[in-house]
């Protein structure tokens, strides 16, 4: 379609029809490279570093990936004492509606996939066409307290979004 829609990182302002918003995130300017998400798969995973979690404000790029030729981005900011991950299809709500995801944050690159403090979040992911300042709410929110508890169980201060599609 060809309607106009925003580029989901949050310290970018600009507009797009739909079809190209892949391309700019293909930039790597405002996301990573794309990485396809295998059907047989159905997972996938996202790493961050938090260099001061004192900071009230931290936006990290978004990471792009591609599951079932549909194109999404996760991304995690924080705001005051509150961390937000969330899911982003570049789609509409209708065919967002069709997905069920589980949004999993945790210890990066943790011993055994049962080990330490985790987060998750169940439900759907939101649509690119959502109003960009609401998006933060439409997924995983972790207080500072909790997130803490995570990042000291990293050696490197970094965590992971893990996700999965059902």
């Amino acid at each position: 379609q060809h309607r106009t829609v925003s580029c989901p990182y949050d310290l970018c302002s600009e507009k797009f029809p739909l079809v190209k918003l892949l391309d700019h995130l293909s930039e790597e300017s405002c996301s990573s490279k794309l990485k396809v998400i295998e059907s047989y798969s159905k997972s996938g995973s996202a790493s961050f570093r938090v260099n001061n979690s004192n900071e009230s404000l931290i936006i990290w790029k978004p990471k792009a990936f591609s599951y079932q030729e549909t194109s999404f981005v996760i991304f995690p900011m924080k705001f005051e004492n509150i961390y937000y991950f969330t899911m982003v299809m570049l789609e509409s709500e209708k065919e967002c509606s069709k997905y069920n995801i589980e949004m999993e944050v945790h210890t990066y690159n943790p011993i055994s996939p049962d080990s330490g403090v985790r987060f998750k979040f169940f439900g759907k992911p939101c649509s690119i066409d959502e109003e960009k300042k609401e998006l933060k709410y439409l997924g995983l929110t972790v207080n500072s307290r909790g997130m803490e508890k995570i990042l000291r169980e990293s050696k490197d201060s970094c965590f992971t979004i893990s996700f999965k599609f059902f």
